[in-house]
């Protein structure tokens, strides 16, 4: 029987993505604030000891959300006692996520304004903002008639569901892409939808969704070209990855497996070529600081770890602007 070559690349459709027209660095500070795909991304690039801010606020999932929290570090905006509510005997804010809140109200507003403080701060100092898109439905307070980031798990009926549109997503973002301009002038904002599927509303609803989050960074970055950029996280799930084995048991939220994937891909076009020597350093690093022994008292362990802690100061001394 006669063999037959495989092309592997015929096994899925590759994604292309943009041939963006800057490289980040190791000297630059990024924030990135939106779904918890961009918590597991820009993590990971904190890992690699790139200056990162990540979620400040804990993650958020649809963008008029996201565009609040970014409002206010840009107007350096504090919260004050009375932005708070009491609900399970914990105060709490619709903005920030339950690992901020505390069942003493002082406490709590002081963890958050810390939070709002330091992320200010780094925005303004920053040259990359990634802005990553979860869901169009938002919750939205009948008492403040405010949509709110978090519900805190509150009955409901306190809230009313509803969809955002393309055109309430972009006049907002418009605005605000305008107002960041005259302060920031040369930061460069990346927006993202997330891959990690929203089926609390069935499959159908959490389609157009996503394609709404998807029609909303595209006229943004028509909009505002060479200011705005779009990486195609969501797509590269869907065409390179689309199968069941790239999720968590859940069937929504991303295995390691994807997640690595995704950010390699993220390097390789966002970051440049000297820095990409650096961050193989410093994986080396990781994983041998990620080893567990089965027994750490052998002199081979402990010489191990003395190697390991004389590469992290070589690291240090010859790398000093990273984010140790």
């Amino acid at each position: 029987m006669r063999g037959r070559a495989v092309n592997i690349d015929s096994f899925f459709t590759p994604v292309t993505v943009p041939d963006y027209p800057f490289r980040i660095t190791y000297r630059d500070t990024s924030v990135w604030i939106g779904s918890c795909f961009t918590s597991n991304i820009g993590e990971a690039m904190k890992s690699l000891k790139f200056h990162c801010e990540v979620n400040p606020f804990g993650a958020l999932y649809n963008p008029a959300s996201i565009l609040l929290a970014l409002k206010m570090l840009l107007g350096k905006k504090m919260l004050s006692s009375g932005d708070l509510f009491e609900f399970n005997e914990l105060w709490s804010s619709f903005l920030f996520h339950s690992s901020f809140s505390d069942i003493d109200r002082s406490k709590a507003l002081e963890k958050m304004n810390k939070e709002l403080s330091v992320a200010s701060d780094r925005l303004y100092a920053a040259k990359y903002l990634f802005i990553t898109f979860g869901t169009a439905y938002v919750f939205r307070s009948k008492t403040s008639g405010e949509i709110v980031g978090n519900c805190h798990k509150l009955p409901p009926a306190n809230f009313v569901h509803e969809c955002l549109s393309v055109d309430e997503i972009v006049k907002q973002y418009v605005d605000f892409v305008n107002d960041i301009t005259e302060i920031l002038p040369e930061l460069q904002i990346v927006f993202s939808v997330s891959p990690v599927r929203h089926l609390k509303n069935g499959a159908h609803d959490n389609q157009i969704s996503k394609s709404i989050l998807i029609l909303s960074a595209d006229k943004l970055t028509n909009l505002f070209p060479g200011k705005c950029f779009y990486f195609p996280a969501f797509e590269i799930v869907m065409d390179e990855l689309r199968d069941y084995r790239f999720y968590e048991k859940d069937l929504c939220h991303l295995s390691e497996t994807a997640i690595d994937y995704i950010r390699k891909v993220f390097i390789n076009s966002m970051v440049g070529e000297q820095d990409r020597k650096i961050i193989e350093e410093i994986e080396k690093l990781n994983l041998a600081r990620a080893h567990r022994p089965f027994n750490t008292a052998t002199s081979s362990y402990r010489k191990f770890v003395e190697n390991t802690d004389k590469k992290e100061t070589e690291l240090k001394k010859q790398y000093p602007y990273l984010d140790w």
